[in-house]
């Protein structure tokens, strides 16, 4: 009787092909890497060129750039900026010329004055402030504030179109809050329902009176709700108007009862 040995190893062993491309694999991820390394060798000799002929370490610009502002106040800044031609201009000199302009003008916003390394040139750009209104102070002086809150002096401005009238009564300090540049602009819009000659703020006492090409007061009292009184002072307007009442002086410190009191102004 024949046996079978059913532990024997089979005779047949399974084998794993060789990988025949495994070898150029290697070979192109190597000439791929070679090829990098060289490209970022020629990057560093070409940038080390450059530095050394642009002699950064005594940098001095050839020409001016002003951009952003024109008339008296271009002519200014290119004079201060030829001053710098031809000379060693370092990074630190750069910023105190722009902490410098910053403080001289005022009426200026986003001052940046950079270095054209490779193209020799004195970049000075700068924003002229828009403003939100003008303020008159108790003693006569005009003030401007801007819609990030800053006031400030701008005696050659050109306004292409008029800039709303506000007069301040008390103290005015150099930095107004968001909260008051936001209860200027939204006083500002009532101008769309009533036209007024001028605005007067107590900062003290944070009240608003509005003041009618006619003669007539509006006493909006605090500075709340102003949208509100805006809407009901046009009612009584248009009410005299068409009833011939003339100038009226209205009194809204006590509209948070529903009540505004009218008299007639002789």
């Amino acid at each position: 009787m024949k046996k079978y040995d059913y532990y024997r190893p089979s005779s047949f062993v399974k084998r794993t092909p060789r990988r025949r491309g495994r070898g150029l694999k290697l070979f192109f991820i190597l000439l791929f890497s070679l090829f990098i390394l060289a490209a970022v060798c020629i990057g560093l000799s070409k940038g080390y060129k450059a530095y050394a002929s642009s002699d950064l370490s005594n940098w001095q610009p050839k020409t001016l750039e002003v951009r952003g502002v024109d008339g008296d106040l271009y002519k200014e800044l290119q004079s201060l900026g030829q001053g710098k031609l031809n000379k060693p201009f370092t990074l630190k000199q750069a910023a105190a010329l722009q902490e410098q302009l910053t403080k001289k003008y005022p009426m200026l916003r986003g001052v940046d004055v950079s270095r054209g390394l490779f193209s020799g040139a004195l970049k000075i750009k700068v924003q002229r402030r828009t403003p939100v209104a003008k303020f008159v102070l108790p003693g006569g002086a005009v003030r401007y504030i801007d819609s990030d809150s800053t006031v400030y002096t701008d005696d050659s401005a050109v306004f292409e179109n008029p800039v709303p009238f506000v007069e301040l009564e008390g103290t005015v300090p150099e930095k107004l809050s968001g909260e008051f540049v936001e209860l200027v602009q939204n006083t500002l819009r009532l101008e769309k329902e009533l036209s007024f000659a001028f605005l007067r703020f107590n900062l003290t006492k944070d009240e608003v009176s509005m003041h009618m090409p006619d003669g007539t007061v509006i006493e909006f009292g605090p500075a709340r709700q102003l949208k509100e009184k805006s809407r009901r002072a046009a009612q009584i307007i248009d009410w005299c108007r068409r009833n011939e009442k003339g100038p009226q002086k209205m009194d809204f410190r006590f509209f948070e009862n529903g009540q505004v009191f009218l008299t007639q102004i002789d």
